[in-house]
């Protein structure tokens, strides 16, 4: 695999594993451990959510050195009551030796089944589908991996109160479990067949690593989530060689907005996407 090829892969595992992330200012630690507990156990039927990352990368040595970067946007709706979602997604890219590319993509769960179509360049549309699993639906959801975060955080900081589209909120800065955010890496990865996350030490990577989460005051409810990070790798980290690329440096960050709260939705599998290429899991 080129060095190329290695750098989206390991991006679009980063952005999948996030898709899908102490000392105590102002308030008493009971205060702050009460708080956590009841934003672990808020319940919710439905909700709606945008996500920006954009992020750079840059490789030194190797045959294909150079600067890339990849923005993504996107949208979308959880109905946890009936494991339905659909997401929106646009995709930049300026890659070397690719050159700026947009891409598309929608993402469907209806009936048991996950649904997604890409808008490729010079090739089209594709749809393909794969049978939903107990663990996948876990997997595609939004803020149960922010959540985990909360439950395993080895120090989380209280910052004071902002106000998120008009909803005052708690402001939390958590420095997450390495060990949990390595298992949820090696989990949502694993079947792509890009690495082991679990083989190598995250701390090792990670040169910054930040992570905000707005939690409503009223209801408990995850209401904005911002994460930062710089990871600096070298080769062997990534199964690749000297040949490919001395070090590789990426700066991502992660911004997610979550809203309407249980409000009644309706999520509808485009007909076309019925005639999708079933792949397996």
């Amino acid at each position: 695999m080129s060095a190329v090829k290695r750098i989206l892969a390991l991006s679009l595992a980063l952005i999948l594993s996030f898709t899908l992330v102490g000392c105590v200012g102002g308030l008493p630690q009971e205060e702050i451990d009460q708080i956590i507990a009841n934003v672990t156990s808020a319940e919710y039927d439905t909700v709606k959510f945008d996500v920006e990352m954009p992020m750079t990368m840059e490789v030194v040595g190797g045959s294909e050195p150079g600067k890339a970067s990849i923005s993504v946007d996107g949208t979308g709706v959880m109905d946890m009551a009936n494991e339905e979602m659909q997401m929106t997604m646009s995709m930049a890219m300026d890659i070397p030796g690719i050159g700026e590319q947009e891409m598309a993509a929608e993402v469907y769960i209806v009936g048991g089944w996950l649904y997604t179509k890409v808008d490729i360049p010079e090739i089209g549309e594709q749809w393909m589908k794969m049978a939903v699993t107990e663990e996948m639906w876990q997997q595609q959801g939004q803020i149960e991996p922010l959540l985990e975060f909360l439950r395993t955080a080895v120090e989380i900081d209280y910052l004071g109160s902002e106000t998120v589209s008009g909803t005052e909120c708690y402001l939390f800065e958590i420095v997450p479990s390495m060990e949990a955010l390595g298992e949820l890496l090696s989990q949502e990865t694993s079947g792509m067949g890009i690495m082991d996350f679990s083989q190598f030490d995250l701390a090792d990577l990670y040169k910054e690593l930040s992570v905000k989460e707005w939690i409503a005051k009223d209801s408990y409810l995850l209401m904005k989530v911002e994460i930062e990070m710089v990871l600096e790798m070298s080769a062997s980290d990534v199964g690749a060689t000297a040949d490919d690329f001395d070090k590789m440096t990426m700066d991502i960050k992660i911004v997610e907005s979550f809203y309407d709260y249980n409000e009644p939705v309706s999520i509808e599998l485009p007909p076309e996407a019925l005639d999708a290429e079933e792949i397996p899991y």
